[in-house]
């Protein structure tokens, strides 16, 4: 226990913390919004919090690389190819780029689910998760730490996706 405690060192708090400040929220929503249901407020905080999750994950911990060194990649692809030519796995790189392709499908799953967007969907999803996936890098930058488009790019498939199932199951809804 004591393991896992030092490896996720301030995460744990800070889930605990974000939890009881997510339960407040949905409370003090639905209480200044009763004719609003249940389940567009759920929603509405499930999108919240996974726009929270991919800062928090993306932002933390604060530290640069191992080396100290700032990269900056803006090639796209590039570093993706080269993670692939230089695994020592295979599982490595295709750890990362599926990782970074689900860290966003919440996203645009939830984006869909919320209701404000029916038309163009999909690309404005998509849109948002650029956005997004483009603010987090551009942060990464300015604290010192690796800035790379393919993340972007992976990012913005994984919204892409996201919002794709959200569309397929509306569908499935609608007579």
């Amino acid at each position: 226990m004591e393991q896992l405690w030092r490896a996720f060192d301030g995460v744990i708090p800070l889930f605990v913390f974000t939890a009881a400040v997510t339960g407040v929220i949905f409370a003090v929503i639905h209480l200044r919004n009763p004719g609003l249901s249940r389940k567009r407020i759920f929603v509405n905080v499930l999108f919240a919090l996974s726009v929270m999750a991919i800062l928090f994950i993306t932002l933390y911990p604060k530290d640069p690389g191992p080396t100290g060194e700032q990269n900056i990649n803006l090639i796209p692809f590039k570093s993706m190819t080269e993670m692939i030519a230089n695994a020592v796995s295979p599982g490595v790189p295709l750890r990362n780029i599926v990782l970074n392709i689900l860290l966003f499908v919440p996203f645009g799953f939830l984006f869909g689910a919320r209701g404000t967007v029916r038309r163009h969907l999909v690309l404005k999803g998509t849109l948002a998760g650029l956005l997004l996936s483009g603010g987090v890098e551009t942060v990464q930058y300015f604290l010192g730490r690796t800035t790379d488009v393919d993340d972007v790019i992976l990012n913005t498939f994984g919204a892409l996706v996201g919002c794709g199932a959200w569309k397929m199951v509306d569908m499935k809804k609608a007579p």
